[in-house]
Parts: structure tokens; sequence; C-alpha cells
């Protein structure tokens, strides 16, 4: 089960609920698509009222904002809502479009343009406590229904040992995508820091639906972990921790030794057996002799999808970029099955090899 304490994901499904449709959702609209979801009610009222607060001080920081909100039952501070928190700080980075949606609904928005046509300054106000009509409804224990990706894969990472507060870095950002009426679409970008990295960050992104935001955020949470988390972790972070959960094979290539540190390869869509991949992944392997390679560590990310033994998705990443040659070799190979749909993921490192034959996860 997911579990975390983090809200960065609950603040993205608010947005995108602001942000459906191509007229502004009334607040009803947006509280259905959240709760319908599966958020719970006290976060769901959270992300409605603190989300506007949050973007109208994004697009107004000149303005005096009072810390805390008036109700029946007393002053609310907004400094003490981790919900508002993570809403501010997601504020700081949006486009126009979520901060021309979202801004214009808070109250604070409506009574600094009131004094504005008044004839008062931006620098000159100080707005009052705003004052809600009812009590917040109590927080709850656990995520409210939406689980961040990046608590969890930070928590699974401190619990095998590996520390997140010097080299090694870890993100997680969830992206959400337009789905059929009762879905919803969560997409993924699991990240990585490492000096042993060719590059400053690796990245690989996984997609999950579901009819709510713990199935779908949990879906791809669960294909990063079986197909991408533990070659990172074996390969990358803790060498030999994870031996029975990835497949290891020397490379040799005309830079020096690599060990191939691979996850197991996921088949998607086909309700039947699907030959393995490895025939095709050892000609890419032979291909990549073509390509210069740094003696840090690389990551290779392959995902082709067919139907109807027609190519309809050609993605072959080196170190999250676009690698032409490796597009080519697949573009020239077979469909894993003639007919129906049916997509194959792969994901390794290459992890440098020394002179003695012995892995090292940090550049020389």
């Amino acid at each position: 089960m997911i579990e975390s304490t983090g809200f960065d994901a609950a603040v993205e499904v608010g947005i995108a609920a602001f942000c459906a449709g191509e007229e502004p959702p009334r607040d009803e609209e947006v509280w259905e698509r959240l709760t319908g979801a599966g958020v719970e009610p006290w976060l769901a009222e959270r992300l409605l009222i603190f989300l506007p607060m949050a973007y109208t001080r994004r697009l107004l920081p000149d303005v005096s904002y009072p810390d805390g909100l008036v109700t029946p039952g007393g002053r609310v501070s907004l400094s003490a809502e981790p919900v508002f928190m993570a809403a501010l700080d997601r504020a700081q980075r949006g486009d126009r479009g979520e901060v021309g949606r979202i801004a214009v609904r808070s109250g604070e928005f409506n009574a600094i343009n009131n004094a504005l046509h008044a004839g008062s300054k931006l620098s000159d106000l100080m707005l009052s406590e705003t004052t809600l009509v009812e009590d917040l409804e109590p927080v709850e224990q656990g995520d409210g229904g939406v689980p961040s990706p990046r608590a969890v894969l930070e928590g699974f990472l401190r619990g095998h040992g590996i520390p997140l507060d010097g080299e090694t870095k870890v993100g997680a950002e969830l992206f959400v995508h337009p789905a059929p009426a009762g879905v919803v679409m969560a997409q993924v970008d699991f990240a990585v820091s490492h000096p042993a990295l060719a590059r400053p960050w690796l990245v690989e992104s996984f997609a999950g639906y579901g009819t709510t935001w713990r199935d779908a955020i949990g879906e791809a949470v669960s294909k990063f972990m079986l197909g991408a988390l533990h070659p990172i972790v074996d390969g990358l972070l803790l060498p030999g921790a994870a031996p029975d959960q990835v497949e290891r094979k020397r490379y040799d290539h005309p830079s020096g030794a690599f060990e191939l540190v691979l996850g197991p390869q996921i088949n998607l869509f086909a309700d039947r057996s699907v030959p393995s991949a490895g025939p095709l992944l050892d000609r890419l392997l032979e291909t990549l002799r073509a390509e210069p390679l740094t003696r840090k560590v690389h990551g290779l990310h392959l995902f082709t999808a067919y139907h109807d033994g027609r190519l309809q998705t050609n993605e072959m990443l080196l170190d999250n970029e676009p690698w032409p040659g490796g597009e080519a070799v697949v573009a020239d190979s077979q469909a894993p099955l003639p007919d129906g749909r049916v997509a194959v993921r792969i994901f390794g490192l290459l992890v440098p090899v020394d002179n003695r034959g012995v892995r090292r996860s940090l550049p020389a």
C-alpha cells in the first residue's frame, strides 16, 4: 500500500481539476472532479480554497497578504497548513494558463481588484484575513487519496540504507493527462541524480490508469519498481543490493568494459505470451559500439509498441536522449507478435568495469 505525507501530487491533481475543460469550471465541478476520483473531502476542500490563494500570491506578489483564515471555530494559520505550503511552492512554477484559470477564483483576488478600481496601489494594499462561513474539514491521517510518488520513492530508498542528503538526489513529478470519463491517467517522471551518471539526471517515466488517483499513481509506481528501480539501486546507488532482481552481463565497448544491469522485460496490452526481446537487445548493443561512451554510468531505455505487426512507437533512449542508431535498429526489426496490440519496455544501466573486472559506482 502506498502511504505518503507529501502533497506535491495532490496539488497537481487540484490544478488539473481547475484547468480541465474549455471554460472555467464552477466550484461544484472542481469538487466533483476531485472527490469523484478518490480525493478525500478534507483534502479536496483545501485544494479548492488554497490553490486560488496561492496563485493570487504568485500573480500579485507586491501585495501584503495575511497568514491566516478566520473560521467559526477560530483562526487557521496558512503557514501551518502543508497543503497550502505545497500549493504556494507549486504556484511559483505555474504557467500563464494555470495562473489565469486559478488566481482569479480567490476572494483575495477580488478584494485586490476592487481596491485597484477604487484607486489604490498594489504596494499599498494590506489585505485582511479571509473569513470562511464554515470550518475546514478536519485533517485526517494519510495522503488524502493522492499518494506522493516522490515520498514513496524516498521512503523505499531510505529503507534500504541509501542516504538522500548527500551526492544522491531523487525526485518524482506527477503529470495529469486527459482521460475518458470515469478514468484518470497519471504519468510520473522518476528522476535520480548521482555523480557517477553520464548526465546530471536519469529520468524514467511511467503511466498508470485507474478510477481513482490512488489506483493510477499506484500503477505507475508499481511499473517503475518492477522495471527500473532495481537496476538503478543495484547498478548505481548500492551495487549488489538487488542481485535477484536484475540480470547482469558483460558488455565490451571500444571505450572499455561495462556491465549491463537489466531490469525485467515489461509486456503491455497483449493477452498472450510475448517473445523475449533479447535478440533485439543484442543488435542494439552491437550498434552501440559505434557510439562514444564515457567511463560513467549510462542509461538505456527501450519502449516499442505495435498494432497488427506495424510499429506505432519507437522510443530508444540513451542517457534520456533519442538515439537515432538504436531507433533504426528497432525500425528494421520484426514485431514481437504478428497481430493485435503489444508493447515492450526494457530499462538497464551500463556500469563501467575497472581493470580488475570489478564494478564501480563512482567515476575514477
